[in-house]
């Protein structure tokens, strides 16, 4: 492959020079994930890509007209190129080497998969259930679970019948069996909902996400809720936006 940088900010590690060396005829062998990081295995080293919010990766045929917001574009042999697109460039992409320690993408420091067995009621409140920050916030923390985003958090919680706004240590160990139970359910949904086929992903280039209408929370505010028929409600937490029922979710009451 070649390798063009547009934004060296988009490069964590090593320098843009470099990272352009060290991928310069570089071979694809397979792929790889971590939560929500890309790891892209090559005949040397690796290509680790966190999108951010707003990054996309699309692979294009030779000659597709040219797209905003790439700031990385790997050509390959058969004349295809992948594009890294990201217009608030919250984004990152490194290149590890073959012999290299990875201290640089922060992959490391993820917790578990969603699906990991290892993921139980314990594991969850051992890890949060001393915390004070909300139960949204905790969900979203990559430390604990990997690959949790703000849709399926909400989702998550409206399934378990719990505010978003529920102080972790709060949590019965009832809640906590459900969440642990709920986690890799709602995932696995998750991801049987959203398999497209390459041609469906390049024509939306990357950025046709989620048709809410099997969502039961995320972005049905004033919405009935499909449980009670409540009106669903948006509240923002830990800067996020959030999507529940006042009813079904109701508020944890205050300690006198």
């Amino acid at each position: 492959m070649s390798v063009a940088v547009g934004r060296e900010k988009i490069v964590g590690h090593p320098s843009t020079e470099d990272f352009i060396r060290k991928l310069e005829g570089r071979t694809v062998v397979s792929d790889d994930r971590k939560g929500k990081a890309l790891v892209i295995i090559l005949d040397r080293g690796r290509l680790i890509i966190r999108f951010g919010m707003t990054g996309q990766l699309i692979v294009v045929p030779e000659g597709y007209p040219p797209e905003k917001h790439t700031h990385v574009t790997l050509r390959l042999e058969d004349g295809r190129e992948v594009w890294y697109i990201d217009p608030r460039m919250f984004g990152k992409v490194w290149y590890i080497d073959e012999d290299e320690e990875d201290t640089y993408s922060g992959i490391r420091r993820l917790g578990l998969e969603p699906d990991d067995p290892e993921i139980d009621w314990k594991y969850l409140k051992g890890k949060l259930g001393k915390r004070s920050l909300t139960i949204k916030e905790a969900l979203l923390d990559q430390s604990v679970v990997a690959g949790i985003g703000n849709i399926w958090s909400d989702e998550i919680l409206f399934r378990c019948k719990v505010c978003p706004e529920t102080p972790c240590s709060s949590l019965s160990d009832a809640k906590w069996k459900l969440l642990a139970k709920t986690i890799p359910e709602v995932m696995e949904f998750g991801i049987e909902k959203n398999a497209i086929t390459p041609a469906e992903y390049l024509e939306g280039k990357g950025r046709k996400y989620y048709d809410i209408y099997y969502l039961e929370a995320y972005g049905h505010e004033g919405d009935p809720c499909p449980r009670c028929g409540k009106e669903m409600v948006r509240t923002v937490i830990g800067g996020r936006s959030s999507y529940w029922c006042p009813r079904c979710q109701r508020k944890p009451r205050c300690r006198e």
